[in-house]
Parts: structure tokens; C-alpha cells; sequence
């Protein structure tokens, strides 16, 4: 699989902490990810851990959460184009 650069999607130091301190209150910030990484995974974007697989699964059979959160992400990821430069734009729906 090859690796795609979206940009410089990097973190900074606040973001770090409070999704650390995040995942300490019962995971509740690596449990936030999962969809939106199954929906990366699905446009070869990223790639889900067995751990992220497992969790996502458990998600969906809590009434289709996981699913559900998922399709936001996806809608978001659809409305995104590539310029001839090969770098992320946003599309315009008005």
C-alpha cells in the first residue's frame, strides 16, 4: 500500500495532551477516532489496527454507532478533490 500525504496534518502539543487526557476518561478519545479512521481506511487512506477493527465492530453492535459516525466522515472525505498538483481541496456544494 502506498503511503498518500494529505498535508501537514500534525498535531500540536495542546491537541496531544487533551486527546491523551481524553483517552484516560474511559477511552473516550481513541473510541471517537475509530469511525472516522474506518472511513479513511475505505478510501485507502489510512490503515485500521486488529484493535481498531475489534472496537469498531463492538461499535456497530451498539445500535450501528460506529457506522453511523462513520458515514459523516465519509460524506466529508467525498466532498474533498484533488488538484493536478496532487494536493487535498475542498469542493464547493453551494
Amino acid at each position: 500500500m502506498t503511503q498518500q500525504v494529505l498535508g501537514s496534518g500534525r498535531t500540536t502539543s495542546a491537541e496531544s495532551f487533551w486527546y491523551i487526557l481524553g483517552c484516560i476518561a474511559f477511552g473516550a478519545s481513541y473510541f471517537a477516532k475509530i469511525p472516522a479512521k474506518k472511513a479513511l481506511s475505505e478510501y485507502g487512506l489510512a490503515e485500521m489496527t486488529d484493535a481498531e477493527r475489534f472496537w469498531y465492530i463492538m461499535m456497530n453492535i451498539a445500535f450501528g454507532s460506529g457506522y453511523l459516525s462513520k458515514v459523516i466522515t465519509k460524506k466529508a472525505l467525498s466532498e474533498v478533490g484533488r488538484t493536478s498538483s496532487g494536493t487535498m481541496r475542498a469542493e464547493s456544494s453551494v
